[in-house]
């Protein structure tokens, strides 16, 4: 029997895929330049930003075994019962997506049940206290749920958007200042994974896509890189191309806020989830995630003045909203269209998102 409640069952990570499948090439960013190496590193986040979208981190300074352990308290908190889970779900009416998260909805017109699940923790600060949903098998995990959330804003989420501003000519602390660990943002850790499902009910969803090509919400997804295959991207030639294992990488992608605030230069990345290869389908699809959301005040117009922008033609003082839409706003409303809704993909949904000026294609697997 465990001592205390912290003794879990380790998550064990499962064998990578022995089959041939087609991977892009991505970019790598070695966080050990950081902050020695600025100019460096700027030249390669620009080549992985404006040219894949997709990127890899590297020498991060987060250990294997942290990354382990909190598998292991995300998969121990998922194999709980569905009723204890169910005591804190998303509120997606309210386009919330902190809590328990179910497999409710509908897969288009495949009658197939979203077979995924998972756990989405706030930044355990106190500006966001009220959001950390209180289910008690997390209590005695919170200050290891903290110090890790802690870790990987300060040595991968804090670099990047400091790089990111530099690229864009900007000051250093343009982005990384307004999205500060302490500030109320939507930022999140979630722990997410997929139950098998037989090949045959995988031959109902077109593509035998999991998750349809889609864009985040945010302005960076932190996801540490997943030995289970299932992962695609769009590449510029319109083919659907594996992201590749790596061990002791994340995998990181721009979003959605991050093109609004750049004027389309920095472009969502978009990306798909589809049923695994042959020897790995039958395993669960274990993911960890670090959501980079927009912070509660930020305003989602073009930022400015930067002079990159500036001398693409992407910033015009004048075509700037005179009442710009916050980060919370425009984040609660993305959730709750793409949340909000017993079928995922419907002819509805594929419409898009529009919201004060603001447009999202919601629909990619027309390639158009």
């Amino acid at each position: 029997m465990p001592s205390s409640a912290l003794d879990i069952p380790v998550w064990e990570r499962p064998a990578p895929t022995s089959e041939q499948l087609e991977y892009a090439e991505l970019a790598c960013i070695d966080l050990s330049k950081w902050p020695a190496r600025k100019e460096e590193l700027v030249s390669d986040l620009r080549h992985a930003v404006t040219e894949v979208g997709f990127w890899f981190v590297e020498n991060t300074g987060i250990l294997d075994e942290d990354v382990i352990r909190q598998h292991s308290i995300g998969n121990a908190f998922l194999n709980s019962s569905l009723d204890e889970k169910r005591k804190y779900p998303c509120d997606f009416a309210r386009g919330n997506f902190f809590g328990f998260r179910e497999g409710f909805r509908i897969m288009g017109d495949s009658g197939v049940k979203d077979n995924s699940e998972a756990l989405c923790l706030p930044k355990i600060t106190p500006s966001m206290t009220h959001e950390f949903p209180d289910f008690d098998h997390l209590e005695p995990f919170k200050p290891e749920i903290e110090a890790f959330q802690r870790k990987v804003h300060a040595r991968v989420l804090d670099p990047l958007l400091r790089l990111l501003a530099l690229m864009l000519e900007l000051p250093e602390e343009y982005f990384a200042a307004a999205h500060a660990w302490e500030r109320p943002t939507e930022d999140h850790l979630r722990y997410m994974r997929y139950i098998p499902n037989s090949k045959k009910v995988d031959e109902k969803l077109k593509d035998k896509a999991y998750l349809n090509g889609h864009t985040d919400f945010g302005i960076l997804t932190l996801l540490f890189s997943q030995v289970v295959q299932g992962l695609q991207i769009l590449s510029p030639d319109n083919r659907w191309l594996h992201v590749p294992y790596i061990p002791n990488t994340i995998v990181v992608n721009t979003a959605d806020i991050l093109s609004f605030a750049t004027g389309g230069y920095l472009k969502s990345t978009i990306h798909r989830v589809v049923r695994p290869p042959e020897d790995q389908a039958h395993v669960q699809r274990m993911g960890l995630f670090y959501f980079s959301r927009a912070a509660h005040d930020w305003k989602t117009g073009v930022v400015a003045p930067s002079p990159v922008l500036e001398r693409l033609g992407l910033y015009k003082a004048t075509e700037q909203p005179v009442e710009p839409v916050s980060g919370l706003e425009f984040t609660r409303a993305r959730v709750k269209h793409s949340w909000d809704r017993p079928v995922y993909g419907d002819q509805e949904f594929n419409k898009g998102f529009q919201f004060k000026g603001l447009a999202v294609r919601t629909d990619y697997d027309s390639r158009a």
